[in-house]
């Protein structure tokens, strides 16, 4: 297995966080090396208030820069209108947009915005997530590892 470096961006809810280590962590063991923009308070703290400059000034440059957008599934990450503003900002960008389910989450936790814009959607598995990080067109998955039976996923995904 080769290594490879990606600049990556990763959206999640603000109490999944500290998964973000661990992601990295998994897909690391598989030979990928990160150079990470995500912005989560134990990278970057900051005591921002004002919702425009949370989106177009921190978070927008974070997402240009980075090659692919990782969106990490947990419990409230659906509900999330910075994640679902995220996926949608990264989808307007052109970027490859990999869900992948935390541990313990639900088919209905992940995000409307990544069923209709996401490149693929896997679980805690870190060989899955390299072959979707390469582009691999992997079949959809539900939380449990089973087969997304969902018609939108077993649609094409192109990148503009």
């Amino acid at each position: 297995m080769s290594e490879i470096t990606k600049n990556i961006f990763v959206s999640h809810h603000h109490l999944d966080a500290h998964k973000i280590e661990d992601f990295r962590d998994l897909i690391g063991r598989h030979g990928i090396t990160t150079r990470d923009s995500s912005i989560y308070e134990d990278k970057l703290k900051n005591n921002a208030k004002n919702e425009n400059y949370i989106k177009y000034e921190l978070i927008t440059p974070q997402i240009r820069w980075a090659g692919t957008v990782f969106v990490l599934i947990g419990k409230d990450t659906a509900q999330s209108d910075y994640v679902n503003w995220e996926i949608e900002t990264a989808a307007k960008m052109g970027k490859q947009i990999i869900g992948v389910y935390l541990r313990g989450a639900k088919n209905e936790d992940a995000p409307p915005a990544l069923l209709e814009y996401g490149n693929n959607l896997v679980g805690w598995n870190g060989e899955k997530i390299r072959r979707a990080l390469e582009g691999e067109d992997l079949d959809w998955e539900n939380a449990d590892g089973t087969l997304r039976d969902n018609q939108d996923a077993d649609l094409p995904r192109y990148q503009c």
